[in-house]
């Protein structure tokens, strides 16, 4: 199997060495944020910083340190209850509701007394130009490689305009209820320090402006984001405790285990699972949680593909056995039954049973033609790490092991996670993809349209990120059902559905939901891990262990 050989720059010598320069390097203001004497200091398992312009790559782990951190959206997400699934909270937005005489129309009142770190005021004018950033091709301001990462994600957004200095209004291109959860993946950036740079977005990253708890100090590829608290953040409860952060990208586990182990970093994400105890044993806190997580391969579903036999599908889902998945992740995993958990108000009630069942995959893969003369070949690309992707590698080489039990031979395509994103909007019918026959990358649940979306026969590439050109007519209709829901039980109701159509159609191959864990210094105080994709790093104070 093919490994990335980028991943070989990495070495631990040189991450604690990256890690330790930075740690002397920092210096902070005197007088400021006493009670955080220390920079907190962020492993991050990225091979390479999110670039900061409002619209990070990197999957949700960029959008987690290259996208809440320094920016706002107009509808932010609540990051402090561990023990419930994460809600909507006004963000840049106070209020946002549909229009009562037209139910494609959403009128959206600002928050006044916002700057942006570069001091000049978030208003109207400013939301629409970043609008425009998006959505408008000939704007100077847009840009196709940051409009990528951002667009997708707010498919229903058909036009917008100024009411007031104030107020805004969204038109959607269909009825949809679910337009607020959109509107947490658009990232508000300074028009004026655009302007200031020449326009120019690469230089941006590299200075950039938004609202958000912190301000970017300096930013080196590959390396580090410097970053210190923004002391004017309209939100005063979430003013980070630490007047310091930086993000160091360890793509490694064992690096990042290394670095946490040695002092120089006081947060390591995504514990690699035999790490665990030996941290525990030695003092290291060790947090993790559910959160709307599954991790799975996206299959190619065309006429002709391997995968576009439904029997072929559920046989591939029968055949892993994920009670040995958990025990090779050391328990941080929970064995999946669809998208989301059976207690999930979302998982409605599926016909289709996933388990570790081989007798009955051999007899589907038999009805579909196959078995011990006739095997399938088929190939998966997958990431050497990244965002969300726990440890693919040893995962990946179980799930081959388990489906050639039923006659499925697999081959690994190995890329860089950040190659995994651009192949999404790709799609399974463009020239360098036609080959690949699944694409493993972790699907969030988070909300009515992330990751629920990407079954709309009508948003594949270059609309959108139905990567494998999933079309089932049901379940097109149920996603509009989904978005004509506004009340939330009957948006529950619809997604129960949703789900259920999706399982019984096997549209994944869905193995296990990450409880994502977490290393934390002794030192560190103060981190609730919540059960979303992002976090809050504002409480966190770095101390003297205890």
């Amino acid at each position: 199997m093919a490994r990335n050989p980028s991943r070989s720059a990495f070495s631990r010598r040189t991450v604690l060495k990256g890690a330790a320069a930075t740690a002397g390097a920092l210096a902070l203001p005197s007088g400021a944020f006493a009670q955080a004497a220390a920079p907190l200091r962020i492993g991050i398992s990225l091979s390479d910083v999110p670039r900061m312009w409002g619209g990070p790559e990197g999957g949700f782990e960029g959008i987690r340190f290259g996208g809440y951190m320094v920016f706002d959206a107009l509808v932010n997400w609540d990051l402090s209850k561990a023990d419930q699934p994460s809600g909507l909270t006004p963000g840049l937005a106070t209020k946002w509701e549909v229009d009562p005489a037209n139910k494609q129309r959403w009128i959206i009142t600002l928050r006044e007394g916002v700057t942006f770190h570069d001091g000049t005021p978030f208003n109207a004018d400013a939301a629409i130009w970043n609008f425009d950033s998006i959505f408008k091709s000939d704007a100077p301001q847009f840009h196709q490689p940051r409009v990528g990462l951002v667009r997708s994600r707010l498919s229903s957004v058909a036009s917008y305009e100024k009411i007031d200095a104030r107020t805004i209004a969204i038109a959607t291109n269909v009825v949809d209820g679910m337009l607020p959860y959109q509107l947490s993946f658009l990232w508000f950036v300074s028009p004026a320090r655009h302007a200031e740079l020449g326009g120019d977005w690469q230089r941006f990253t590299q200075r950039p402006a938004g609202t958000g708890p912190y301000k970017v100090v300096s930013v080196t590829p590959r390396e580090r984001v410097e970053l210190e608290a923004n002391t004017a953040y309209w939100d005063k409860a979430r003013v980070p405790k630490t007047m310091r952060t930086v993000l160091l990208p360890i793509p490694d586990g064992n690096a990042r285990i290394a670095a946490l182990r040695a002092g120089t970093i006081d947060i390591a994400e995504t514990l690699p699972p035999d790490a665990i105890p030996s941290l525990k044993g030695a003092g290291f806190q060790v947090v993790q949680n559910s959160y709307p997580h599954i991790w799975a391969w996206r299959l190619n579903v065309n006429p002709g593909t391997p995968f576009g036999d439904v029997r072929v599908r559920r046989a591939a889902n029968l055949a892993i056995d994920r009670d040995a998945m958990v025990q090779l992740l050391s328990g941080t995993a929970l064995p999946a039954k669809g998208k989301v958990l059976p207690a999930d108000p979302w998982f409605g009630k599926p016909s289709f049973d996933i388990r570790y069942d081989v007798a009955a995959a051999k007899k589907l893969m038999q009805e579909a033609g196959y078995g011990p003369t006739k095997r399938l070949e088929v190939v998966a690309v997958i990431a050497s790490g990244g965002g969300g992707q726990m440890v693919p590698l040893p995962m990946n080489e179980m799930m081959q092991e388990n489906l050639k039990e039923i006659w499925i031979d697999v081959k690994f395509e190995v890329v860089d996670f950040t190659t995994i994103i651009n192949m999404l909007r790709g799609g399974t019918r463009s020239e360098q993809q036609r080959g690949f026959h699944a694409l493993n990358i972790a699907i969030p649940s988070i909300d009515p349209t992330t990751g629920w979306v990407i079954y709309d026969s009508t948003l594949t590439a270059p609309r959108g990120v139905n990567w494998g050109w999933y079309n089932n007519p049901a379940v097109d209709a149920q996603i509009k059902v989904m978005r004509e829901a506004f009340d939330p039980a009957a948006q529950n109701a619809a997604m129960g559905q949703l789900h259920t159509l999706l399982v019984d159609d096997a549209a994944a191959l869905f193995v296990v939901h990450d409880l994502n864990p977490r290393g934390l210094s002794p030192r560190v105080r103060g981190f609730t891990q919540v059960r979303n994709w992002f976090q809050d790093y504002t409480p966190v104070t770095v101390g003297p262990a205890s």
